[in-house]
């Protein structure tokens, strides 16, 4: 038990587990968007082939 009443996770404080776990979340929502924008940018370059690029890659 930590002083604040939590249960460790292994030899961590459970702020730290959560913080892994968030950061872990936000690297698959990260992936899962920039997999949607290649998709989308390979679909527009199929559609109307040529001019401006929306996005950078």
């Amino acid at each position: 038990m930590t002083k604040d009443g939590y249960d460790r996770v292994g030899p961590f404080h459970p702020f730290v587990a959560w913080g892994a776990v968030a950061l872990f979340d936000l690297s698959l929502v990260a992936a899962v968007t920039l997999t949607l924008l290649v998709g989308i940018d390979w679909t527009e370059d199929l559609i109307f082939p040529g001019g401006p690029e929306m996005l950078p890659f």
